[in-house]
């Protein structure tokens, strides 16, 4: 069994694509406003990053009501896509809280093609393995 929680692999995997969401944004602030191509690119980036265009076209949205203030500030700009991100985890978060027994158990997972439903059945697999869930 690993000594790394599921939390902690989570928001591993969170920060790698906050980090990699922030390498597509390098070079987008210090020119005093966001323009509409800016906001393109960022919009784009976050697309690019798998937060859906819903989610993409609310903080862009979000950024050009405060394009003044992000134009200069990437800590600005990383802030108000954090805050955007956790408006909308914050109501529909919740633990998964799985018992050992009894089995077997079932979960279910929907999402459109290409959002990681695959890769996030393995990483659950993996955990339930570590933590000798008995996953086959």
């Amino acid at each position: 069994m690993s000594g790394t929680s599921w939390s902690d692999k989570l928001l591993s995997g969170l920060r790698r694509t906050s980090e990699r969401l922030g390498e597509n944004l390098v070079g987008l602030t210090g020119k005093g406003r966001l323009d509409d191509d800016d906001l393109d690119r960022i919009e784009e980036a976050l697309i690019t990053a798998d937060l859906g265009p819903a989610m993409a076209a609310r903080i862009r949205d979000r950024l050009a009501e405060r394009r003044d203030a992000v134009g200069d500030s990437v800590e600005e700009l990383r802030r108000i896509v954090s805050d955007e991100i956790a408006a909308v985890l914050r109501p529909v978060a919740e633990p998964l809280e799985i018992d050992a027994f009894p089995r077997p158990h079932v979960i279910l997972v929907i999402g459109v093609n290409g959002s990681g439903k695959t890769t996030t059945i393995a990483k659950m697999a993996h955990l339930f393995q570590e933590q000798d869930y008995g996953v086959m």
